[in-house]
């Protein structure tokens, strides 16, 4: 699917935490560090998380430190299942239809919370967001547990977002105690964020893999966009991946209209990233692709791996596709545009 690399060097970074095997021992091993209030990255099927006990401050201030992350993004908190989360949430006939239809799955909703949930994971909101994972080995750490389980995306805060256990261990593995593999993430993206508070109207905050589309059908009303409301960045976020600037590579990422067809054969400092393979005399020694028959779904679960690779090589810059704007299309450039704001 994706050109070999072989003239680039992927840069070295020191590395302390090993990755371990989802077996019995290191999942039990996992939930015990949990317990005792410390940090580790879990897989979860839309990216790696990484998790701390989400009704203790003090392990949830830990994952805001190892993180970089600022106090006004708040955090999703995962339940084992519904009726384990019902005692600290508000819910509503919205909530219970969409965990009917999506739960265990790639939904975070937001709805009131109650003080069981602590102030430093909703940026002092009296809203929480809250999912409900379908990821076997998340599940099975999150299982003899006596309480949910914060899990940010396992990178440092504004970079790419995590898909292999490997990437974790190239950012955050000086830093934490614990990687417990589950290969590839299934989705490659976050979460679908849908604010269900009380109020007029229901809002997408967070484009993802269940889509707008989708999300309409199951409540049989309109759902707004709000994903195109500028942020406030200096203010309290509602949900997760709502800052103008996010996911972003440390090689500058310039976006390319969904028209263009080749990369400049005489350019050697730049990456070119298409959503399909590319006709063979349009293909450069630094064209990459995200799947050769422009399968959304494909081009989502790749597309993080794929920006991490190239952004541990030399290029001067990663020129890289926008997708249609439709569908799981929305969450492929909403993703793309939050990662190439950093550089405009």
């Amino acid at each position: 699917m994706f050109l070999d690399i072989k003239t680039k060097t992927p840069r070295l970074m020191h590395i302390s935490s090993k990755i371990l095997e989802p077996n019995t021992e290191n999942i039990t091993l996992c939930a015990d560090l949990l317990g005792k209030g410390e940090v580790v990255a879990l897989p979860t099927e839309t990216v790696y998380g990484l998790a701390a006990n989400g009704l203790d401050p003090i392990a949830l201030r830990k994952i805001f430190e190892v993180k970089g992350r600022p106090l006004i993004d708040p955090l999703i908190i995962h339940f084992k299942d519904l009726d384990s989360a019902l005692p600290h949430i508000q819910a509503n006939a919205h909530v219970e239809a969409l965990a009917k239809a999506y739960w265990p799955g790639p939904l975070t909703m937001v709805v009131p919370k109650k003080s069981s949930i602590p102030d430093i994971a909703t940026a002092c909101k009296d809203s929480v967001a809250i999912r409900i994972p379908a990821n076997p080995i998340f599940r099975a750490v999150l299982k003899p547990l006596a309480f949910p389980l914060a899990a940010p995306s396992a990178n440092p805060f504004g970079y790419v977002s995590p898909t292999q256990a490997q990437h974790v261990q190239h950012t955050l593995g000086s830093r934490i105690q614990a990687i417990l593999d589950g290969g590839e993430a299934d989705y490659g993206l976050e979460s679908t964020i849908i604010d269900l508070r009380p109020s007029d109207a229901l809002r997408i905050l967070r484009h993802g893999p269940i889509t707008q589309e989708q999300l309409e059908v199951s409540l049989g009303c309109p759902v707004i966009d709000q994903t195109t409301t500028k942020s406030n960045d200096r203010h309290a976020q509602l949900a997760p991946g709502s800052l103008t600037q996010h996911y972003s590579p440390n090689t500058q990422l310039v976006l390319m209209p969904l028209e263009s067809t080749r990369s400049p054969k005489n350019n050697t400092t730049d990456a070119f990233i298409f959503l399909k393979k590319p006709s063979n005399n349009s293909i450069t020694e630094h064209t990459y692709w995200l799947s050769d028959s422009g399968d959304l779904k494909e081009i989502a679960h790749n597309l993080f791996g794929l920006i991490q690779q190239l952004d541990q090589m030399q290029f001067d810059r990663i020129h890289i596709q926008l997708a249609p704007d439709t569908d799981l299309g929305k969450a492929i450039n909403d993703r793309i545009r939050r990662a190439a704001a950093k550089f405009n």
